[in-house]
C-alpha cells in the first residue's frame, strides 16, 4: 500500500514553512495571479522559487495553483510564468481549471505533472478519459462525490487528490456564477465574495415561507466545514492518493495545526493497519477540540463522502468563524515555527600538510536519496607558532548560519601542527554547503525529468456542419423551455428553430415546426448513467430529437464514446475563455454557446479567428449555482417529484428561483432577473454601439424558466419584432458590456 500524500495549503511563505514543519508531504500555493484565491496573501515570484527550493531540500513537493479561467491575452504570460518555475526550480506540478491552459502547459513544459482542479467538477470516468488525453496525471474530483464514485475513478489508472478538511462550497466548484453576477467578482477568477454565506428565506412554489431561521435569519446554502478524521480509514481504503487540506486564505497557525493532526492520524492508520487493525478506529477528543478551535465555521461534517445531501451538511446558523484562543495559537507557533527547520547533515574534513583542505558533506541516512559532495579549499601549511586544533575546526565548520543545514560535531581527520587561516575554513564551509544544496536540487531535477504526462491526443475534428448555420440571412433561434406551457408558446410563436425541453414531463409534438435538441443534465453523476443511456436510445432510435445540448465534458466524452455523429451543441457551462479551450470543444461539437462572463468585445476578439459556429444567450435567467444540495430536502419537503420552483429570498427581498431537478437529484439556482440583450441588439442594429460578436454568432439562445406561457410567447414575439422594451422591464445585461473581474 502506497502511503497517502498529505497536501497542505499555504497563502504565504510563513504558512508554507509552518505546514512543512508540521509534517506536510506537499504544499500547494499560488502566485499573485492565475490562482483561485486572489485574496490570499499569495507568493511573489521570488518567494515561490524560495519555497520550491526549500521543499525540495526537505524531500517535499510544491504544486502551483493556476486554477482559474484564463483570457486569451493572459495565456502567454501564464505559460511563461509556469515554464520559468518548471525549468529553473523543477516545479513538481500545477493544479489547473482551464483546458486551454492544460494544452498550453503540456506543450510548453513536457514532463510537468498536470493536475485537474476541483474547479473542473470531474464526476465520472468520462471526465477522467477526456482529461487524460490532455496529459492530466491527477484528478481533484468534485467534492460532491461519494467514496463509491471515487473508487470508480481510480479504476481509470489516475491519481486522485481529495479534500479532507476545511471550507466547502454549496455549488459544484467551477459552476458557481453567483458572486460574479451579483457583485462582479467571479469565483472562476479567484474572487468569490461568498454569497452562499448570507442569510436567505426559503419560499415554496406558492410563495409562502417554507423555512425561516431563528431570530429571522436562516443560512440554507452555507455548508459546514469538512473533517474526515472519523472516516479516514475508509478514504485510504478507497485508493485516494493525496489528502488535501483547504485553506490558502487562512493563517499559518491553521495550516500547521490541521496538518499536524492529520499527520498524526495518517501515521497512526498505517501502524494500525500493519498490526491487523485491532479494535475500533478512534479519535482523541483533544484532537477533535483542537480542530474545532482552529477557525471553524459553525460545525463540522464528513461532507459528501457518505451522503448525497441533507440539512446535516449545512450550518443553518450564522456561518462566521469562531475565535481561536491566543494560548492555542501560541502553542502552535512554538511547535511549528514559520521558518523552515534546518536539515541535519554529516561532515568530514581532511587536513594534511601541503595538500588542499577537503570537506565531505552527506545528507542524513533518512533521506530518500542520500547525497554527498566533496569540495577542496586552500592548501594547509605547517604551523610556525600556534597550530590549528580540532575544536577550532569543528567550531568553524558548524557555523552554518543562514544556510538550510545544520552540521553538528563534524568528523576531523588532521595531521599535527597544521595551520589554515580562519577565512579559509569559512570559505571551505560556505563552498561545501552551497555545493551540497545544488547537488540536492539537481538530484531532485533528475528524479523528475522522466515523469512525462500522456501525449495530447484529441478526437478527430468533426468538421463544420450546416445544422446551426444562419438561414435566410438571420440567426437561428435555440429556445430552452422548462414547462409544457412554455413549449407550446414557443411553437406558437413560430420563431424557434430548435426547442430544448428541459423537463421529461413536457409532451413533445412529433411533427413540430422546430427541431428538438435533447438537453443533457447540468451534472452527470453515476446515479444518472441509466437515465443517460435511456436518453441516448431515444436520441438515436426515435424521430423526436435531431441533436443534443451538453453541459459538461463528461457528456461530450459520453457521446464520443458512443460514436454519436449527430449535431452536438455545447452550453456555456463547457467553459471556453481562450482559443485553445474553444478549439478543443469545437473538435467535438458543432455549436459552442459562448461563455457568460466575458464581455462582448472580449468574446469577439477571442472567437473571431476561430473556424466554428457560435451561439450567444440573449435572454433568460443565468444558472448561478448547480448544487447537489436541495432546498426542498432542507425544508423536509422532498418527494422525489419535480413540483415547480422554490425560491431563496435575500435580505433585500430579491427572489432567486431554485429548480429542483429530482430525476438527477440536483438543484439549479437562477438569477433573480433574466439576462436580456435586447438593448444591445437594438443599439447594434442602429449603429449607436456596435458589438460585432452579435454578427459573429449564428445562433441566439433563449432560456425560459419561471415565465408563463403567455410571457414566453410575448418575449419571443417581441424579440422578433425588435421591440422587447415594452415586455421586459426588470433585467440585467450581465457581463456583456463589461467582463467579470
Amino acid at each position: 500500500m502506497n502511503k497517502v500524500e498529505l497536501l497542505a495549503p499555504a497563502g504565504s511563505y510563513e504558512a508554507f514553512a509552518a505546514a512543512l514543519n508540521a509534517g506536510a508531504d506537499a504544499v500547494y500555493m499560488g502566485g499573485t495571479r492565475f490562482g483561485a484565491r486572489a485574496y490570499a496573501d499569495n507568493f511573489s515570484n521570488e518567494d515561490l522559487s524560495r519555497a520550491i527550493r526549500t521543499a525540495h531540500l526537505h524531500g517535499k513537493k510544491v504544486y502551483l495553483t493556476v486554477n482559474t479561467l484564463t483570457r486569451q491575452e493572459e495565456m502567454p504570460e501564464l505559460t511563461d510564468f509556469v515554464r520559468g518555475l518548471y525549468e529553473k526550480e523543477a516545479l513538481d506540478g500545477v493544479i489547473v481549471q482551464d483546458t486551454g491552459v492544460l494544452i498550453s502547459l503540456s506543450e510548453a513544459c513536457p514532463g510537468l505533472l498536470l493536475h485537474a482542479s476541483t474547479q473542473m467538477s470531474v464526476t465520472t470516468r468520462e471526465g477522467v478519459l477526456f482529461l487524460k488525453r490532455l496529459g492530466v496525471s491527477r484528478i481533484v474530483p468534485a467534492r460532491e462525490l461519494s467514496l463509491k464514485e471515487i473508487r470508480l475513478l481510480k479504476q481509470e489508472d489516475i491519481e486522485i487528490e481529495a479534500f479532507i478538511h476545511g471550507a466547502m462550497c454549496y455549488c459544484y466548484s467551477g459552476r458557481c456564477l453567483m458572486s460574479s453576477f451579483l457583485g462582479g467578482r467571479s469565483g472562476n477568477r479567484g474572487r468569490c465574495a461568498g454569497p452562499c454565506r448570507l442569510p436567505y428565506d426559503v419560499l415554496g412554489p406558492d410563495g409562502r415561507e417554507a423555512l425561516r431561521g431563528k431570530r429571522g435569519e436562516c443560512y440554507p446554502i452555507s455548508m459546514r466545514d469538512l473533517c474526515v478524521l472519523e472516516i479516514l480509514p475508509e478514504l485510504i481504503d478507497a485508493g485516494i492518493d493525496s489528502f488535501k487540506i483547504e485553506g490558502r486564505m487562512k493563517k499559518p497557525e491553521y495550516a500547521a495545526g490541521v496538518t499536524a493532526v492529520y499527520r498524526r492520524y495518517i501515521d497512526r492508520f498505517y501502524e494500525w493497519d500493519r498490526n491487523g487493525r485491532p479494535g475500533r478506529w478512534e479519535i482523541d477528543p483533544a484532537d477533535d477540540r483542537l480542530l474545532r478551535a482552529l477557525y471553524l465555521r459553525s460545525d463540522l461534517s464528513t461532507g459528501y463522502y457518505e451522503r448525497h445531501n441533507g440539512r446535516e451538511l449545512l450550518t443553518m446558523g450564522k456561518p462566521g468563524y469562531s475565535g481561536t484562543p491566543d494560548t492555542l495559537l501560541e502553542q502552535i507557533r512554538e511547535a511549528y515555527p514559520v521558518t523552515p527547520r534546518p536539515i541535519p547533515i554529516r561532515g568530514l574534513v581532511k587536513l594534511s600538510a601541503d595538500r588542499p583542505a577537503e570537506l565531505i558533506l552527506r545528507t542524513g541516512d533518512s533521506s530518500e536519496k542520500p547525497v554527498d559532495i566533496s569540495v577542496q579549499g586552500a592548501v594547509c601549511m605547517k604551523a610556525k607558532s600556534r597550530p590549528l586544533t580540532e575544536e577550532e575546526v569543528r567550531d568553524r565548520l558548524s557555523r552554518t548560519g543562514n544556510s538550510p543545514f545544520v552540521l553538528t560535531e563534524p568528523e576531523v581527520e588532521m595531521e599535527q601542527d597544521l595551520f589554515l587561516p580562519v577565512s579559509s575554513l569559512n570559505e571551505l564551509r560556505r563552498a561545501g554547503l552551497a555545493s551540497l544544496e545544488e547537488a540536492m536540487l539537481e538530484a531532485k531535477k533528475e528524479g523528475t525529468s522522466g515523469a512525462m504526462p500522456a501525449a495530447s491526443v484529441h478526437p478527430a475534428p468533426r468538421g463544420l456542419r450546416p445544422d446551426f448555420k444562419r438561414k435566410d440571412g438571420r440567426p437561428l433561434r435555440m429556445v430552452s423551455v422548462t414547462t409544457q406551457e412554455q413549449y407550446d408558446a414557443a411553437l406558437e410563436s413560430g420563431t424557434a428553430d430548435y426547442l430544448i425541453p428541459e423537463s421529461d414531463t413536457i409532451r413533445l409534438r412529433q411533427n413540430a415546426a422546430a427541431g428538438h435538441l435533447m438537453a443533457f443534465p447540468a451534472v452527470f453523476r453515476e446515479r444518472s448513467r441509466a437515465q443517460l443511456e435511456e436518453a441516448y436510445r431515444k436520441l438515436t432510435e426515435g424521430q423526436l430529437y435531431c441533436g443534443t445540448l451538453v453541459r459538461t465534458i463528461e457528456e461530450l466524452e459520453f457521446l464520443s464514446g458512443k460514436g454519436y455523429t449527430g449535431p452536438v451543441a455545447a452550453d456555456s457551462s463547457c467553459y471556453a475563455w481562450n482559443s485553445l479551450s474553444a478549439g478543443l470543444l469545437l473538435n467535438q461539437c458543432d455549436l459552442l454557446v459562448l461563455p457568460a462572463e466575458l464581455s462582448g468585445r472580449e468574446l469577439y476578439k477571442t472567437f473571431r479567428p476561430l473556424e466554428g459556429t457560435f451561439g450567444l444567450q440573449v435572454y433568460g435567467r443565468i444558472p448561478m449555482m448547480v448544487s447537489a444540495g436541495c432546498v426542498r430536502k432542507t425544508t423536509d419537503r422532498c418527494t422525489g417529484k419535480e413540483e415547480g420552483f422554490y425560491f431563496l429570498r435575500d435580505r433585500k427581498g430579491e427572489q432567486f428561483p431554485v429548480r429542483t431537478v429530482c430525476r438527477h437529484c440536483y438543484n439549479i439556482l437562477y438569477n433573480s432577473v433574466p439576462l436580456s440583450l435586447h438593448r444591445d441588439l437594438a443599439d447594434h442594429r442602429s449603429g449607436r454601439s456596435r458589438q460585432p460578436v452579435l454578427d459573429l454568432c449564428d445562433v441566439r439562445y433563449f432560456a425560459f424558466t419561471t415565465e408563463s406561457g403567455r410571457e414566453t410567447l410575448e418575449i419571443l414575439k417581441s424579440f422578433e419584432a425588435e421591440n422587447p422594451e415594452k415586455i421586459i422591464t426588470a433585467y440585467t445585461a450581465g457581463h456583456f458590456r463589461k467582463g467579470a473581474e
